[in-house]
């Protein structure tokens, strides 16, 4: 009984580790295969979009905004993956804005 209880446990750990692994995806990720997207539970899908600026991050966004010009930005499709030896990083940010250096920018 006590190495059943003791699976159950081990399992629940297992799950619950699993369950909140997009969560933390969301921040910067830098140990993504290169080219790929983070896994997340956000609802990306084909009417998202993923965004790059002139410094080389990378964000989805659920929706296709028309972004200020001195944005500097790239706006891909959802499938989008960038190719071996591109100078590119996932830096995921809720909401709608764009990186400028380190700075997400709200409009």
């Amino acid at each position: 009984m006590k190495s059943l209880l003791m699976a159950a446990l081990s399992a629940t750990a297992i799950c619950g580790f699993v369950a909140a692994t997009p969560a933390l995806a969301q921040e910067t990720v830098t140990g993504a295969p290169k080219g790929t997207a983070p896994a997340t539970t956000e609802g990306y899908g084909p009417s998202s979009v993923i965004v790059c600026n002139e410094g080389g991050y990378c964000w989805h966004s659920l929706e296709r905004y028309d972004y200020p010009p001195t944005a500097s930005v790239v706006v891909h499709p959802y499938d989008w993956r960038w190719h071996e030896g591109d100078r590119y990083a996932w830096r995921e940010h809720k909401g709608r804005g764009y990186w400028r250096g380190d700075d997400w920018e709200t409009f």
